[in-house]
């Protein structure tokens, strides 16, 4: 008998223990269900921006119900903007007569027991609200009454205790004709700023405390630099990196990095960065007029914009999403007449982006550009000539010379543009 109850003892513990490890066996995979896309298209990206402009959800009342409409490939290249900044991460959504199917591959760190949680979910066409038909984690199915709470539990750990029923009350109804999704949404009140205190909380870059030594140096240099007329950003870099140098005695040359960097993108860039960092500047710095006119890369002022801004969304954002903004920019740009797309502009840009990520590598490449750049008397030690570039085209010149930015011509030029980064030693 007493060996009965120890084999029973066993064997409920072999169940307490094996069924979690089965389970993660069969949720996590060696493969992804979705692969991630590639680069969006010039009309993709102007159909997104349509689709963004369209739906702001800021400009919709939470005392009245929108309805948002949008096909799939509308949403999959918003999905496909937006997941940008995540390289481990793909998403998908399709139709089905039944609903929406929402599908998302994560790639995990190396394990015993897959590389790939595959997460899949059904919407189903609903006039009461949002209904979860279907959830599959890897080979695994979410019994459906447990969809919803470990939703709610997910969402309040993300945007902030309390706030996961307002957002799930907040869809009306979902429909499904054809290709295109209709949902009729009621924002709950302070939505965005309850997202935007979400993903401040969750992107960790820098802090005002570091920034604003570096910030401090670039009012001061720029007040110094003033009536000297035209001068090249380099006079900032070399001064902003040798400080950042001497604070990597006793500090982490890549924080440091990223410090400098960020007060160059708050000063020559945009303000908006304060978001993701915090308060850099007092009251009376912000209502200063900031004298950075006469500031030029490559001889021209509009490129220290592009580059300061592009380097500070590398930071904050990730290298892919900064890319797409540049582009996303110049689609933009080409139906404005007066300054149309420029691969010179995105060359500023896709050098920001690499002067950034470079610069916070790693411990033995934030220090060398330390070395480089604080005593650097050209530009050309760090940023190429861009000015021969193709520029100024109407989306119908742009069109006609390029086709899109999948086609061979448009990536022989972005690869010439990477070419001449790499040209430069400290890029390798």
């Amino acid at each position: 008998m007493g060996c009965l109850f120890r084999l029973c003892g066993l064997f409920f513990f072999a169940v307490l223990i094996g069924l979690p490890i089965a389970i993660a066996m069969n949720a996590i995979q060696d493969g992804p269900a979705i692969k991630r896309p590639g680069a969006p298209n010039l009309q993709d990206l102007k159909n997104a921006q349509q689709l963004a402009k369209r739906f702001d959800p800021r400009m919709m009342s939470s005392d009245k119900i929108t309805e948002i409409r949008a096909t799939t490939r509308e949403l999959n290249t918003v999905l496909k903007g937006a997941m940008a900044s995540i390289p481990n991460v793909a998403t998908n959504v399709k139709v089905a007569r039944f609903g929406i199917l929402i599908g998302m591959s994560v790639e995990l760190p190396e394990n015993p027991l897959g590389r790939f949680l595959n997460i899949r979910t059904i919407i189903a066409s609903s006039s009461r609200g949002l209904r979860f038909y279907r959830l599959f984690v890897g080979k695994v199915e979410v019994p459906r009454q447990f969809i919803v709470p470990a939703l709610r539990f997910a969402l309040d750990e993300i945007v902030g205790e309390g706030k996961a029923d307002p957002i799930l009350k907040s869809i009306r109804s979902v429909k499904v004709l054809g290709p295109t999704v209709y949902v009729r949404f009621q924002p709950p009140a302070n939505l965005i700023k309850d997202i935007q205190t979400a993903a401040k909380k969750r992107i960790s870059v820098s802090s005002p405390q570091a920034v604003k030594p570096y910030y401090a140096l670039v009012e001061k240099l720029a007040a110094q630099h003033s009536s000297r007329g035209r001068i090249s950003l380099g006079e900032f870099l070399r001064p902003l990196f040798k400080l950042a140098g001497k604070r990597s005695a006793s500090g982490d040359p890549i924080k440091e990095n990223e410090a400098a960097i960020l007060a160059m993108a708050l000063y020559f860039g945009d303000g908006r960065f304060e978001r993701f960092i915090g308060e850099v500047r007092t009251t009376h710095q912000k209502s200063k007029r900031r004298n950075n006119s006469n500031v030029r890369l490559n001889g021209r002022h509009d490129f220290v914009q592009h580059f300061a801004i592009s380097a500070g969304l590398t930071l904050t954002s990730g290298e892919n999403a900064a890319n797409i903004i540049g582009e996303l920019k110049e689609v933009k740009d080409a139906a404005n007449k007066k300054s149309g797309f420029s691969f010179t502009d995105i060359g500023a840009d896709r050098m920001g982006v690499r002067f950034a990520k470079k610069a916070t590598e790693t411990r033995s490449k934030a220090l060398e550009f330390q070395r480089v750049l604080s005593v650097a008397t050209s530009e050309r030690r760090f940023f190429p000539t861009f000015t021969d570039l193709p520029e100024g085209m109407s989306t119908a010149q742009f069109k006609s010379r390029f086709g899109g930015v999948n086609s061979t011509k448009y990536k022989n030029e972005i690869a010439k543009i990477d070419k001449r980064i790499d040209a430069i030693g400290m890029y390798r």
